[in-house]
């Protein structure tokens, strides 16, 4: 199926989509938060959304703005919470060798991450019929298409403009610091806007992927398994890949992603650096040294952790990418690739990296909404009571006490390992003896609860 592309009008409408229209309707739904609901009981899309959008776009039908627009709003972290939910049970299928049904859930994860951060910014994709709200607070239609397409091709779009640019250097910070300060300091100079563009395309590249080559998802999502051989993944990859996923994903008091945010900060500068004097910083690294220390020094860094910083920077630490980052780079997947045995992990991979682009779009609308982790605390209860994490009422004192769980569950998946004679380690031995901790390992919903968070 060939790629179509937005004619004139419908970019010009995405264009106009506002994000401060969409944090305005959030702020509005703070006084339906109170009764333990995201949406007054006569939010006319609160229910049969896409029948009722059919219905008003007809000729003789009517929109209404204001409901339509504070659903949009609450969708927007609700998609990515949903979208660490997909992410889950990726892992969990993952750690079952159901390949299959990894790369499905996988997909779905992913195309929730792009739904979530499209709502954050005012653009809303459904069924068939998709919405901009604009900066009058109006919501416009703007395409016909069906939603694995239209995801993709607004991503795409949506990624080439300003505001992707911006979104993605405010809401990410590094120490604190938001990422464009970190930018704004560092000597070399580059476009932050085509980085940007760069990360979003690849890590939705299975939206482009699976919306042009309806084949590809049907087998992943509706065909026999076991007709075409495929392969399995060693134990120890298994195991490994979910706890370095995790260990990715481990929160610290006031940064809920601190290492992944550590990793794109490396990665950026890298670019930058190349972008801005033509070679690699492996190339010149005496110059690349010098713009990090400015960097450090004029962003404020404690100077006594300056060093700490230029080893990770420069790779003299940590030199290669975590296998999350190295995964969700590979090439995109064909039809002649499904039966390989690790391209779920790269479908989960890509998933993880833009539910964590859209987490920090939704954390920057609930600070910028004037909410406060309080006042979303029914959300919170509920999802943990649903999905045994916690029971209602008992809440930990600090949401990154989730953490403690997970780390206990990697720590006994290694300690099992260094315990059991290396003949013994069949996946049947691992999948009975750890069934409590591999279970753990597939709450993701904790990563939304710690992430999502004002």
């Amino acid at each position: 199926m060939p790629r179509a592309k937005f004619d004139k009008t419908t970019r010009k409408l995405i264009r106009a989509a506002s994000r401060e229209s969409i944090e305005d309707y959030f702020a509005y739904l703070k006084r339906y938060f109170k009764r333990n609901r995201w949406l007054g009981l006569t939010n006319r899309y609160g229910k049969r959304t896409t029948k009722r959008l059919g219905l008003d776009s007809r000729a003789a039908g009517h929109i209404n703005s204001t409901h339509l627009g504070q659903y949009i709003a609450a969708s927007a972290p609700l998609h990515c919470a949903d979208g660490w939910s997909l992410l889950g049970r990726a892992i969990d299928c993952h750690s079952r060798r159901d390949s299959a049904a990894a790369r499905h859930f996988a997909y779905y994860a992913e195309l929730r991450a792009a739904m979530s951060v499209l709502a954050s910014e005012g653009i809303a994709v459904f069924q068939d019929k998709h919405f901009v709200v604009k900066k009058s607070k109006s919501c416009d239609r703007y395409s016909r298409l069906t939603t694995h397409a239209i995801a993709w091709q607004t991503l795409n779009y949506w990624s080439t403009l300003k505001n992707c640019a911006d979104l993605l250097s405010r809401s990410i910070r590094i120490n604190g610091i938001e990422l464009r300060d970190w930018l704004h300091r560092f000597p070399a100079k580059s476009s932050f806007r085509a980085i940007g563009n760069r990360w979003l395309r690849a890590w939705g590249l299975d939206l482009q992927t699976f919306s042009l080559d309806r084949d590809m998802r049907n087998e992943a999502s509706y065909r026999p398994t076991s007709i075409q051989a495929h392969g399995v993944l060693p134990l120890t990859d298994t195991s490994n890949f979910i706890s370095e996923l995790w260990t990715l994903c481990e929160p610290t008091e006031g940064a809920a992603f601190h290492r992944i945010d550590r990793h794109l900060l490396r990665l950026v500068l890298e670019q930058t650096f190349f972008d801005s004097r033509g070679v690699r910083p492996q190339s010149d690294m005496t110059q690349f040294q010098k713009d990090l220390s400015a960097m450090l020094l004029d962003v404020g860094i404690d100077p006594s952790s300056h060093q700490l910083w230029i080893d990770f920077l420069t790779r003299t630490v940590e030199a290669d990418d975590p296998l999350v980052f190295s995964e969700a780079q590979k090439a995109p997947p064909t039809s002649a690739a499904i039966g390989d045995s690790t391209l779920h992990l790269q479908m989960i991979s890509r998933a993880a990296l833009l539910l964590r682009v859209a987490t920090a779009a939704n954390s920057k609308l609930l600070r910028e909404s004037g909410m406060s982790a309080h006042e979303i605390a029914f959300w919170r209860s509920n999802v943990a009571d649903e999905r045994g994490i916690w029971p209602i009422g008992n809440e930990p004192g600090s949401l990154s006490d989730l953490w403690a769980d997970i780390e206990d569950a990697i720590g006994n998946l290694d300690a099992w390992k260094e315990r059991t004679l290396a003949t013994d380690q069949t996946f049947i031995h691992w999948r009975n003896q750890c069934a409590y901790d591999i279970s753990v390992l597939g709450t993701c919903e904790r990563i939304a609860l710690w992430g999502l968070s004002p």
